[in-house]
């Protein structure tokens, strides 16, 4: 098994220093001279394997990773072609996506099922992940996932006038991806006058080495590719039905059986341009389609985090950190509680 360590002791809810993602961890051969950048902290089993949301590398968890190195072994990675990882020749699709996940966890945990978090698209991916390789997975715990018909359900709430502005963003997301591979494949990106670019690093990160290291990989095309055909695989179809992801996930009918899963979903909603009862129309909708998921499984449930938005495991981070715990503890198979320092 391949471990690496990195300073712990710190309470739960310390970051990881942005410091660290401004270099490769452990390069992981997935295919002959093909590497996923994997960074894996703590030690035990089973090992948590994180796959971030759409758009995101590694950097994702940074404030939970340190947390639940306490219980066990935790491995977060860059996607293909993503941060420090080599690109693959193929679309970042979700079928893509978790195939290539298969081949890092064959290496990373052999003969060891895992416990794989998904944070929004990434829990569509892990999703897939365990109907496609349920004899991999011990268990899952689900971050604000996006799930199947998501996007259906929250858009028959509006009104036609909504639903046409709704459409029209999604329609910009995908035109502003193709603008920003464009910029990446003649070069704009990594010249002066592309530094103040929305493709790159804007607003910059805090840390000046972690921001000067994303500008250096947003400006390539390898890059700006795989965001794009992740953002098309993952947003409805030009005649808004489901997206090409959700319709993986809809075949592959995923029933955990009695997989342990957590779903976590944000207490408070990012729709602000709407009204305030129609906002609250498009989160019931998607807390039912979390209630369905976690039903998926014999052993799951949905937990409303109060006080959040998407990112659940920026704003309330213990939340993440003892939802994962409750999964290991059931995976273990015997009773213990979090020690807090």
């Amino acid at each position: 098994m391949i471990a690496t360590s990195f300073a712990s002791g710190r309470a739960a809810n310390d970051r990881i220093a942005l410091k660290e993602y401004t270099h490769p961890h452990l390069l992981v051969e997935v295919d002959p001279g093909r590497h996923l950048n994997v960074f894996c902290t703590g030690s035990g089993s089973p090992t948590v394997v994180f796959e971030a949301g759409g758009g995101d590398d590694s950097a994702s968890f940074r404030s939970v990773q340190l947390g639940i190195s306490k219980f066990t072994r935790v491995c977060a990675y860059d996607r293909a072609g993503i941060g420090f990882s080599d690109p693959a020749p193929w679309p970042s699709t979700a079928v893509n996506t978790v195939a290539d996940l298969h081949r890092l966890v064959r290496i990373i945990s052999p003969s060891q099922p895992a416990i794989f978090v998904g944070h929004s698209d990434g829990g569509l991916y892990v999703s897939l992940y365990a109907s496609t390789y349920p004899e991999d997975v011990a268990g899952l715990v689900l971050i604000d996932p996006f799930t199947v018909g998501a996007d259906k359900v929250a858009s028959a709430v509006l009104t036609r006038r909504q639903r046409d502005a709704w459409y029209a963003s999604d329609n910009r997301d995908i035109a502003d991806a193709r603008k920003c591979l464009e910029l990446a494949r003649t070069g704009v990106l990594a010249r002066p006058e592309g530094k103040t670019s929305s493709c790159l690093d804007n607003p910059a990160s805090p840390d000046n080495a972690r921001h000067k290291i994303l500008n250096e990989q947003l400006a390539r095309a390898s890059e700006q590719s795989a965001l794009l055909s992740a953002l098309v695989d993952t947003y409805p179809a030009p005649d808004h039905g489901m997206s090409a992801a959700e319709l993986a996930l809809q075949k592959a009918n995923s029933n955990f059986g009695m997989t342990p899963l957590v779903v976590l979903t944000a207490g408070k909603d990012e729709q602000t341009a709407l009204p305030r009862q129609t906002r609250i129309a498009i989160a019931s909708a998607w807390k039912k389609n979390n209630d369905e998921l976690a039903a998926r499984s014999g052993r799951g449930k949905n937990i409303v985090v109060p006080n959040t938005h998407h990112y659940i495991q920026e704003e309330q981070p213990d939340a993440v950190i003892d939802a994962v715990h409750q999964v290991i503890v059931e995976v273990r198979g015997r009773a213990e509680s979090p020690s807090r320092h």
